[in-house]
């Protein structure tokens, strides 16, 4: 079904539910709320398991929430056929996350799709609009192919 459906179709299926999201989206416990061309939002929550050892989230936590939203605003412009894998991320880490944080966003929006790469970038805020980490991220753009 996905080939045969643009980026911003797939997207919006995922984020109304329709399609169940990936299974690594799901096991850190993220979602989409919005999802248009060229600009995608998730939302997420820090749990137990997602810190390190000294009890503030993994850099791992925002480098996937990161990597998700700014992956899927490119996606989102995708025509059916073509995707999308990331080939470079930048993240700034501007202060820690905790879980009191409570539930975090991360908007992420399209800077340029090419023939070949894209470029997206990406905050993740509190509810107060504090930031927490931004990034970059360029996208390699190809058709799909199976190998079975």
């Amino acid at each position: 079904m996905r080939d045969s459906l643009t980026g911003l179709e797939y997207m919006r299926l995922v984020a109304s539910g329709e399609v169940e999201a990936g299974p690594f989206t799901k096991l850190l416990g993220m979602r989409i709320t919005e999802v248009d061309e060229g600009r995608v939002v998730f939302t997420a929550e820090l749990k137990p398991e997602h810190e390190n050892t000294i009890g503030i989230a993994h850099g791992g936590f925002a480098a996937t929430l990161l990597d998700s939203a700014m992956g899927c605003a490119v996606n989102s412009v995708m025509p059916a056929g073509r995707v999308f894998t990331t080939l470079e991320m930048k993240i700034n880490y501007v202060r820690p996350i905790r879980r009191e944080n409570g539930t975090l966003t991360c908007i992420a929006t399209l800077i340029h799709a090419g023939g070949r790469t894209a470029t997206a970038e990406g905050r993740i805020l509190d509810a107060d609009g504090v930031l927490y980490a931004h990034g970059t991220i360029t996208c390699f753009l190809y058709k799909e192919t199976r190998h079975e």
